[in-house]
């Protein structure tokens, strides 16, 4: 099942599910439409040549930060992948997971926001990652604030025992409180073969 409109409000007024926006919040008939923070995270093949990324190592190195100028946008290269967030910030409680999703507008241009982590677990707090691919084989410009996806939520069937961010399970938490500048965080999986 998946939470309506009207369902979604009703969780936010219970203040079940907390949603932060420095802007009214979009619904849609079964979704909530989020839009794209300026700040991005890119990978910089450029400056290093034979670069390699290494799941054993950080990648900071290999990625940087970029504003989007509010007018001018940024160009995403044809088969390109950033990183982006969105500005709205969730709480999820223990009885809703959410799950993000292009807007088919946007995915009839081939831009994708979500390579396979489009998943988000009972608990989370934060701003939603973003991992944005242009499939085209075409330049495009995207913008700061567009609205660039939208997100379901559905009910468990009975709470989750353990949520979001218990060391039990293993999850990567990171500091990410609502901000209304909010940045992405590169990849820590390599934290997980250090082990």
């Amino acid at each position: 099942m998946v939470l309506s409109d009207r369902d979604i409000k009703k969780s936010i007024e219970a203040k079940e599910l907390i949603i932060r926006s420095e802007s009214p919040l979009a619904f849609q008939p079964s979704s909530l439409d989020v839009h794209l923070s300026p700040h991005i995270l890119t990978f910089v093949r450029r400056r290093f040549k034979d670069a390699v990324l290494d799941l054993k190592k950080p990648v900071e190195d290999y990625m940087e930060e970029e504003v989007i100028e509010e007018h001018k946008g940024t160009i995403i290269y044809p088969h390109e992948f950033i990183l982006g967030v969105t500005e709205e910030w969730f709480h999820l409680p223990n009885s809703l997971l959410a799950n993000v999703e292009g807007k088919s507008s946007l995915g009839r241009l081939g831009l994708v926001i979500h390579a396979t982590a489009g998943f988000v677990d009972p608990g989370f707090s934060g701003h939603i990652t973003l991992e944005i691919t242009n499939l085209t084989n075409l330049p495009m410009i995207i913008y700061a604030h567009m609205p660039i996806g939208q997100v379901r939520f559905s009910p468990l069937s009975s709470p989750a025992e353990h949520v979001y961010g218990e060391k039990m399970l293993g999850s990567k938490t990171y500091k990410n409180e609502y901000s209304p500048k909010p940045k992405p965080i590169a990849s820590q999986y390599w934290k997980n073969l250090a082990k």
